[in-house]
């Protein structure tokens, strides 16, 4: 008994080597398909860059909305102070001279 693969064997072989070399891609189609691929990935890249750059301008136009309304926001606080806080000590202040003056005999 040996070892070694009978010439059927071989020939089966050797048409199976036969069918997996047919079917690889032929340098013409490799070297295309290569450049379709960089093409893209240059397309890719160049979007890349574009949304980079326009994240960038949305992160600058939203960090002025937010500066804006933080600004906003202080002046209304300053609105309420003047419009609630001080009309409302201004009548403690007068019901207190209202009570004083009563307290102390009216006219």
């Amino acid at each position: 008994m040996t070892d070694a693969p009978s010439p059927g064997e071989l020939s089966r072989r050797i048409d199976h080597v036969t069918m997996s070399m047919t079917q690889l891609v032929q340098r013409t189609e490799y070297t295309a398909d290569r450049r379709f691929d960089d093409r893209r990935f240059t397309e890719l890249e160049a979007d890349v860059v574009e949304m980079r750059r326009q994240l960038t301008e949305d992160l600058k136009a939203l960090k002025a909305s937010i500066d804006q309304a933080t600004e906003k926001r202080g002046t209304n606080v300053r609105q309420a102070v003047y419009a609630g806080l001080l009309p409302a000590l201004f009548m403690m202040v007068s019901i207190v001279v209202q009570i004083w003056i009563a307290a102390r005999g009216g006219s």
